[in-house]
C-alpha cells in the first residue's frame, strides 16, 4: 500500500474553519480508483498543523487521482483568505509495512 502526508501549517485564525471543512468535505476521494482510507489529523501542541494521510493501493492511483479533475474540484471547500506559513507546506510518501 501507499501513502500520502500533505501537511501544512496555517498562518492565520482558520484553522477552527479548516478543520470543520474537512468534517464536512464533500468526500470526492472515496470515488477514486486505488483509494483505500484518508485521516485528516492535528498536532496536539500545534493546533494550526494539519496533517492528511491518504492510503492508496498504489502510487499510480494516488498519482492519478492528484492530477485529475477531482482532486481540483475537492479544494473548492477551502475557506476563503486561508494563509499558509510559507515553505511549511509539504507531500511526503511511505510505504505502508504493517497495520
Amino acid at each position: 500500500m501507499f501513502v500520502a502526508l500533505s501537511k501544512f501549517v496555517i498562518a492565520n485564525d482558520k484553522a477552527g474553519e479548516v478543520k470543520l471543512a474537512f468534517q464536512n468535505r464533500p468526500h470526492l476521494v472515496e470515488a477514486a480508483k486505488g483509494f483505500v482510507r484518508m485521516e485528516v489529523i492535528s498536532p496536539c501542541d500545534d493546533p494550526q498543523e494539519i496533517w492528511l494521510l491518504t492510503y492508496w493501493r498504489d502510487r499510480a492511483s494516488f498519482t492519478e487521482w492528484h492530477h485529475g479533475h477531482l482532486y481540483h474540484e475537492s479544494h473548492r471547500g477551502i475557506p476563503k483568505g486561508l494563509k499558509l506559513v510559507p515553505k511549511s507546506p509539504q507531500l511526503l510518501f511511505f510505504e505502508h509495512i504493517a497495520s
